[in-house]
């Protein structure tokens, strides 16, 4: 597999695993979880959309190898790449979906941690402050920049490590005995 397809093939699979966070995103809009709930459910459902992408574009790109093999590094480096455009991707949906689609529900989830927060600073003298540090954080967890950096770092972390455990079955040994044919670097065929 060439730089080129290697990228290509992490940006389209990662495009898809994205679109399949947004969507499980907006299933657990749907659904009206609780905040307590909705943490569990939505990493189980991103563990569950995950997890089989990962192996199934792995031994896709370790069949696409041929017998020069797919080792553990590149399949790790594979992974990686592919949650940094899956973060992409997903990091615009949660703009979508904190900005216009669910605006809000997330409005209230914020109304709902600010008031824990007043209760806990009542009687300091700090209220005034607290309340204007906490709209300053509530608008950043808008911005599109945030969302994004955020979702590419929260999957880059979480598919890495995943990636850590399933490259390891991922990984194809190169096959030295194969047939007179074999493949150089660059997968074109010598003879």
């Amino acid at each position: 597999m060439t730089k080129k397809e290697f990228w290509k093939r992490a940006s389209n699979w990662g495009m898809i695993c994205g679109l399949a966070l947004f969507v499980v995103s907006l299933i657990s809009w749907g659904l009206k979880l609780e905040l307590n709930q909705m943490n569990w459910a939505i990493q189980l459902m991103h563990f569950a959309v995950i997890c089989p992408l990962i192996l199934y574009t792995g031994f896709n790109n370790a069949r696409l190898c041929g017998p020069q093999g797919y080792s553990y590094g590149r399949a790790v480096g594979y992974i990686f790449a592919m949650m940094m455009f899956a973060g992409i991707v997903a990091g615009v949906g949660n703009f979508l979906m904190t900005n216009f689609i669910a605006r809000d529900y997330f409005d209230g989830i914020m109304a709902t941690q600010l008031e824990k927060m007043l209760a806990v600073y009542q009687g300091t003298g700090m209220e005034a402050k607290m309340y204007e540090m906490s709209d300053r954080i509530a608008r950043l967890l808008t911005n599109p920049i945030v969302l994004i950096l955020n979702s590419v770092f929260d999957l880059v972390i979480k598919g890495g490590f995943l990636g850590l455990i399933l490259a390891a079955f991922i990984q194809k040994k190169p096959d030295f005995f194969a047939d007179a044919h074999t493949v150089d670097n660059n997968n074109e065929q010598i003879d």
